[in-house]
């Protein structure tokens, strides 16, 4: 399991902003959470990946380097789940807008990411 540090975290009743450094493993602790709040395969498997494959082409088993990202925003949206993924310069931004009931799973899916320093 990729750990990755947390720089922030806001909460409001409708939604979660956490704060991460720019790092590759980003990726991989997005994946997880957009897989485990069911969103389709292809956009969890999908996200950091090459984007230059052709449609119907298999994904690469490689992320892109994460340093091509800057001033980007992906944003991902399912039932009452909207999620917005933010890269700046040196730090990516994960907004999460949801009804209160789901942040504590979502809050779990994170914490197993974090570092424990």
């Amino acid at each position: 399991m990729t750990n990755i540090k947390l720089l922030a975290v806001e909460k409001s009743d409708k939604h979660n902003s956490y704060t991460f450094p720019k790092v590759q493993e980003f990726f991989e602790v997005v994946r997880d959470l957009l897989k485990e709040l069911e969103f389709e395969h292809y956009e969890w498997n999908g996200f950091g990946r090459p984007r230059e494959c052709q449609y119907d082409e298999p994904l690469s088993d490689e992320d892109e380097d994460i340093k091509k990202y800057t001033d980007e925003m992906f944003t991902y949206e399912k039932e009452d789940d909207y999620i917005e993924i933010i890269f700046g310069k040196d730090k990516v931004f994960l907004i999460i807008h949801t009804q209160k009931n789901q942040q504590r799973k979502i809050s779990k899916i994170i914490n197993k990411h974090l570092t424990k320093n």
